[in-house]
């Protein structure tokens, strides 16, 4: 039976040792690929992003360690943190402007526990969305499952989530965000949300003209694409600030 090579860290697998990628590379599924979280998918992953989500893992748990561990343990009212998921995994900070989703893992049955996390920019949150599954359960009845799919921009390595939630769940969740981001269509919003698209038609006519006239550059169109994201997803330059300011802080 032939043998293949890990291409991260060279040791030799088999049919039962081996994990094949996407790409057709291969890497070992006692050390290495246990490097990566469970959700991340891995038959569909090359071997750049098995790469950058390792990385992105390694840096995710140092940040979970040092900014959400404590958080968790704090009773400033300011600083709380929500809570998603099936198990509670995603955990969203707001006073830090950062999102974490976690996994545990155990030694033995519930104890000699360590977290393993991936850290993102809420800023970069750009997608949620709901999907259901019909599955068989152990008694061989049909049951759903439930699902949210997050989708974060500007994220080498695992950049979409596939969390399990509670049933009833997602409508929380996307209520919670929507609310965060400032682009919910409630009357309490309607002003900030009205301003954001008068400046979204407005940044499409000056585009409009200078392409027309020939002065559009690479400045004009990417202050036009920020403004037209503002107008869809809301202002995020604040969230982003906070966010850069938590991670600049993290111990490697």
């Amino acid at each position: 039976m032939a043998k293949h090579t890990c291409a991260i860290c060279g040791a030799e697998v088999g049919l039962l040792s081996e994990q094949k990628l996407a790409d057709g590379n291969y890497i070992c599924r006692k050390v290495c690929s246990k490097k990566c979280l469970k959700i991340f998918d891995k038959v569909e992953a090359t071997l750049d992003s098995v790469n950058s989500h390792i990385a992105q893992v390694e840096f995710g748990t140092k940040a979970w360690e040092q900014i959400f561990v404590p958080l968790t343990k704090t009773k400033v009212k300011e600083e709380k943190m929500k809570r998603f998921g099936k198990n509670g995994e995603l955990y969203v900070s707001p006073s830090t402007g950062l999102v974490a989703i976690t996994e545990n893992r155990y030694k033995i049955f519930i104890f000699g526990k360590t977290t393993l996390a991936c850290v993102y920019r809420l800023a970069d949150l750009y997608g949620y969305d709901y999907e259901s599954e019909e599955v068989k359960n152990s008694e061989g009845k049909t049951e759903t499952k439930h699902f949210c799919i997050l989708t974060f921009h500007n994220t080498p390595g695992m950049y979409q989530v596939r969390m399990e939630i509670r049933a009833g769940e997602f409508e929380s969740m996307a209520k919670y965000f929507d609310t965060q981001f400032g682009i919910q269509k409630t009357l309490g919003n309607i002003r900030n949300t009205f301003k954001q698209q008068m400046d979204a038609a407005k940044a499409i006519a000056g585009a409009i003209g200078a392409i027309k006239d020939g002065t559009m550059d690479e400045s004009k169109a990417a202050e036009t694409v920020e403004t037209l994201d503002a107008a869809q997803y809301g202002d995020r330059t604040e969230w982003i600030a906070k966010a850069d300011a938590a991670l600049a802080t993290v111990q490697k």
